[in-house]
């Protein structure tokens, strides 16, 4: 079994996801990959944050702290890509949790932490 590390950072430019024009950017770095390639469910993850915070930040007028949304979603990130030996599955959990809160009052946002959920499952252990 071949033990990949991942680095992650993030440019985040407006008003933390929180205002018209605001954006949200992951950079991925890896070193040890595997000769499989990047974990698919990874690149997943990152994707469907990454079109979360897109969708945050043109709703952010009816979201409280948008900027919070932001930070759950790299925290979900960073713990994700740990080694499954040293991931934390209740920083997940917590972070999810809030997340889905923050999100709440806007409807639209449903099917994307459904797809989210459905993911996050296969980081957490069985």
């Amino acid at each position: 079994m071949t033990d990949d590390s991942y680095t992650y950072s993030g440019t985040f430019t407006g008003s933390q996801f929180g205002g018209p024009g605001s954006h949200f950017t992951q950079h991925v770095t890896t070193s040890g990959q595997s000769a499989a390639g990047p974990d698919p469910d990874l690149v997943r993850l990152e994707a469907l944050l990454a079109d979360l915070m897109t969708r945050v930040a043109a709703r952010s007028d009816e979201i409280d702290h948008p900027e919070r949304a932001g930070r759950d979603a790299q925290e979900l990130l960073d713990e994700a890509a740990r080694p499954a030996a040293e991931r934390d599955t209740s920083r997940i959990a917590d972070a999810f949790r809030r997340l889905r809160d923050r999100l709440r009052p806007v409807a639209d946002f449903a099917d994307s932490l459904a797809k989210l959920a459905d993911l996050l499952t296969k980081f957490l252990p069985s």
